[in-house]
């Protein structure tokens, strides 16, 4: 299932983009649509601050009590990584749209040559998010976690900590295996890297890269060995070059 949010004032532009994604979840070995339509920004802040979950955000930009860019930003802030495509009637908006890392950007009117493989491409890249956990023993019992929820692993006294984007902080049982071979999993996944022998992280999150540190959307800072910098620099470059591509 695919759990949308729609924020836009224009009743007509609104009820146009509803029908297309209807539409689009009507096509055959499409997911199940589960669509919230918000004429009010603060409506929509409302509902995710009390804890409804949305695997996407659809956001007029030109709105009255709130642009969709300051909406972004406030999903930003309650969010560890939103997945935002902005609408617009104007291309003006670019350069605050991908500020924010938006997944995409469409010009008003919408139209399903653009929005039907638009959605193809979000539920592909969902379903992989989705389908991957990783199996952790803890001292309370097995914990299946997504893949896309870990922040970044560390080690600490033969025990590995995952910080995970809901908050949550989990600790494996006593290590009887190496680092890297505990977390083979996420290491085998082009965007986990090590950045020191004791720490692995989801470049998803990742915001800014100096020499000795890299800096998570989370607010969180991991260090960079020396020995690991060079390598943490191409991994850095080349994640987020595909990433490009791939918008």
């Amino acid at each position: 299932m695919l759990r949308l949010a729609i924020c836009d004032d224009d009743n007509r532009d609104l009820a146009k983009t509803a029908n297309l994604i209807q539409e689009w979840s009507r096509k055959q070995n499409k997911p199940e649509i589960k669509l919230k339509i918000f004429r009010s920004p603060f409506h929509l802040l409302d509902d995710v601050a009390g804890g409804e979950s949305f695997d996407l955000f659809l956001l007029d930009i030109l709105m009255p009590e709130m642009t969709g860019i300051t909406l972004g930003e406030q999903l930003c802030h309650m969010l560890a990584e939103p997945l935002i495509v902005y609408l617009s009637s104007s291309r003006d908006y670019y350069p605050d749209a991908f500020r924010l890392y938006a997944f995409n950007y469409i010009c008003k009117p919408v139209e399903k040559d653009i929005l039907f493989p638009l959605f193809d491409k979000i539920a592909n890249r969902l379903q992989q998010q989705n389908g991957s956990v990783f199996i952790l023993k803890t001292a309370t019992g097995i914990q299946q976690i997504s893949f896309h929820m870990v922040v970044y692993a560390e080690l600490l006294s033969h025990v590995c900590h995952f910080h995970l984007a809901d908050g949550r902080h989990l600790k494996s049982l006593y290590l009887r295996s190496g680092f890297n071979q505990f977390l083979a999993p996420l290491l085998e996944q082009p965007n986990f890297i090590k950045t020191h022998t004791s720490f692995v992280v989801n470049l998803n999150y990742a915001s800014s890269l100096t020499t000795n540190t890299l800096s998570l959307t989370t607010g969180d800072t991991v260090p960079v060995a020396r020995s690991f910098t060079a390598k943490v620099q191409q991994s850095y470059i080349s994640y987020w070059l595909r990433e490009e591509e791939n918008a």
